[in-house]
């Protein structure tokens, strides 16, 4: 379940560039008439983006949250290795 740091950062770039995709889609889509298939379809394209944008959000804490833990361990070894001599 550990994704190396690139991979991570390759997502949250893979949705910033849908993000930029649907965008364009949805200004195009509201500029003429369409029809409740293609606004509902834009709406579901939508609500994948935001949960995929939640998931990634919650992966980048748990990033984030494993690397103060290694640095506070890090730092409570550093302490106690200085303790001893």
């Amino acid at each position: 379940m550990t994704a190396e740091p690139n991979e991570g950062f390759a997502r949250a770039e893979a949705l910033l560039l849908e993000h930029r995709r649907l965008m364009v889609q949805a200004r195009v889509l509201l500029a003429r008439t369409a029809s409740r298939t293609e606004r509902l379809a834009m709406a579901d394209e939508l609500i994948s983006l935001i949960d995929g944008l939640d998931m990634e959000k919650r992966a980048l804490g748990v990033r984030i949250h494993r690397g103060r833990a290694a640095n506070v361990a890090v730092s409570a070894y550093g302490r106690a290795m200085a303790t001893r001599r």
